[in-house]
């Protein structure tokens, strides 16, 4: 009881800093609200407005047919260009797709010969340019097959229908608001709980509470539990006010499941926090150690790329050494497809084990750090 009301009393003494901490207080008011909406909204793959250019050189019905498909909104109205001036043009980067029609296109379809139509893509744009491309492959298939076949007779012989799942519409920003989301929640964890340490060191603070009467565990446990507190009550609310409310995001109802969830991952990853800090000691050098992780923990979570397409020993390794892969597999089977609590038990025990590892490295790490 008496190690409760320790770290207890020192989790208020985190909290109270941190709310004396202006620019910290402001940093997390923004990234929850403003950074969320404002990267939903801006970072999409979504094919919308496609800039393409047409380089007619057959100048039939076809071609004019063909150009007249090209239309909002997956594509801007294209421009009908000359060779050399779509060539210099895609060189400044100023339109990703060209479609070019050779001469005697549709005389040759007409004869019944394989004429071939030509797609230049702009491949820096990487996710603009495949899907854009695939796109705009199916709609001249499309526009072909109803100019060979113009009472639509003939038929596939088998009909495949697609329906989408957790998100008809594949709207991207229900994927990437949330995405985000954890995104936010990992970094600041990070930063704040190493933070929460080197701030002690950097005001010489420290020993005031060394020569308290309270424990390692005590002032490690306050650490993380107080900014743990702060990352997920504004996780939450983001998720309501900003991601459901704002954007209009249809997450469920199992807010109670994701705050467990939650919790466990925050103090997993403040866990890490403390432990970069044990090796540095200004914020300078944390900062430099930070980095690195985060981008790490980001990139492999499966978050920005499918978990699918990395190597399977890179996959092993990942799931043993971070919990962010197992968060976002949590988080997106809780908020969107609804799952219930024994089909993320699994996801739930990885992260709690992790957490439970981290705690007690940080631990031993702490009392050397103090020792010293």
């Amino acid at each position: 009881m008496r190690s409760l009301l320790n770290t207890l009393r020192l989790t208020l003494k985190e909290l109270s800093a941190i709310r004396r901490d202006r620019v910290m207080v402001a940093l997390i008011i923004y990234v929850f609200t403003a950074a969320t909406w404002l990267v939903s909204n801006a970072a999409s793959t979504e094919i919308r407005d496609l800039a393409v250019a047409v380089v007619d050189e057959d100048r039939s019905p076809l071609s004019h047919r063909l150009t007249d498909a090209i239309r909002p909104p997956l594509f801007a109205e294209p421009e009908v260009l000359s060779p050399a001036e779509a060539a210099r043009a895609q060189d400044e980067g100023r339109y990703v797709l060209v479609l070019s029609i050779p001469p005697g296109f549709e005389r040759d379809l007409r004869a019944g010969q394989a004429p071939a139509l030509m797609v230049l893509v702009d491949a820096t744009a990487m996710a603009q340019a495949g899907n854009g491309a695939a796109f705009l492959q199916r709609l001249l298939a499309d526009e072909l097959q109803r100019y060979a076949d113009p009472g639509g007779g003939a038929s596939d012989p088998v009909d495949v229908v697609f329906r989408n799942r957790f998100n008809p519409n594949l709207t991207a920003t229900w994927f990437t608001s949330v995405m985000q989301l954890m995104n936010n929640v990992t970094i600041l964890t990070l930063i704040l709980s190493g933070a929460a340490m080197i701030r002690e060191r950097e005001q010489g603070t420290i020993e005031h509470v060394l020569v308290m009467p309270v424990r390692p565990h005590e002032i490690v446990l306050s650490k993380i539990l107080a900014t743990g507190l702060v990352i997920l009550l504004a996780s939450i609310s983001s998720l309501v006010a900003v991601i459901h409310w704002g954007l209009g995001v249809p997450v469920t109802d199992s807010l109670g499941l994701y705050a467990l969830g939650a919790a466990v991952y925050v103090i997993s990853v403040g866990s890490i926090g403390l432990l970069l800090a044990t090796f540095t000691r200004n914020m300078g050098q944390f900062g430099l150690l930070v980095i690195p992780v985060i981008i790490v923990m980001l990139l492999l979570s499966g978050g920005m790329t499918p978990m699918e397409s990395m190597p399977d020993w890179m996959q092993v390794a990942v799931g043993i050494v971070s919990p962010a892969p197992h968060f976002v597999a949590f988080a997106q089977s809780v908020l969107y497809r609804d799952a219930g609590l024994a089909l993320v038990a699994g996801e739930l025990l990885r992260m709690a084990a992790m957490a439970a590892v981290a705690l007690a490295v940080v631990l031993v790490r702490f009392r050397k750090v103090l020792a010293g």
